[in-house]
């Protein structure tokens, strides 16, 4: 009877373990995959007079970030070793911290669906995946198209082929 026990403790040891792997692979869902960052563009709410960012513009372009269940690999400050997933829908208002809504320099409203569609957002709302230990939320345009916003830029990644 103790082979028995060890056998079932075995398989429920294992449905445990493949029960929450894939459980983090549903939350990554269209983000993971092999994605190269591709373009950055000045944010809509970045002040002309301190826009900054085009060292690190310049670092992440062109670079590979991975997504994966349990990680994110890329450049700093990408990268997440030990990744726990939020995903959620954002609408226009919310892409970027909410930046895309921040009033203008003169304090007047920004209209964040017109700046949104014109990033390219096709949709009122997209899905967007945080994780714990990152400073960057991903906001998923398209199945091959995901933005990010760091230091007064918007990155625009490709699924890599």
């Amino acid at each position: 009877m103790g082979w028995f026990r060890f056998q079932l403790r075995a398989v429920a040891i294992a449905m445990i373990w493949f029960g929450s792997a894939s459980t983090a692979w549903a939350q990554v869902g269209d983000f993971q995959g092999t994605w190269t960052i591709a373009k950055a563009r000045i944010a809509p709410w970045a002040d002309p007079l301190q826009r900054g960012g085009l060292a690190e513009e310049r670092r992440l372009l062109g670079r590979t970030v991975v997504i994966g269940v349990g990680s994110v690999k890329g450049p700093a400050p990408l990268g997440c070793r030990h990744a726990i997933y939020s995903v959620h829908n954002d609408t226009a208002d919310l892409l970027f911290e909410g930046g895309l809504a921040e009033p203008d320099q003169s304090g007047g409203p920004r209209d964040a669906e017109a700046l949104a569609r014109a990033l390219g957002m096709p949709t009122r709302s997209v899905r967007t995946m945080e994780t714990s230990c990152s400073e960057v939320a991903y906001h998923r345009f398209s199945q091959t198209t995901l933005v990010f916003g760091l230091k007064n830029r918007i990155y625009t990644l490709y699924r890599a082929r």
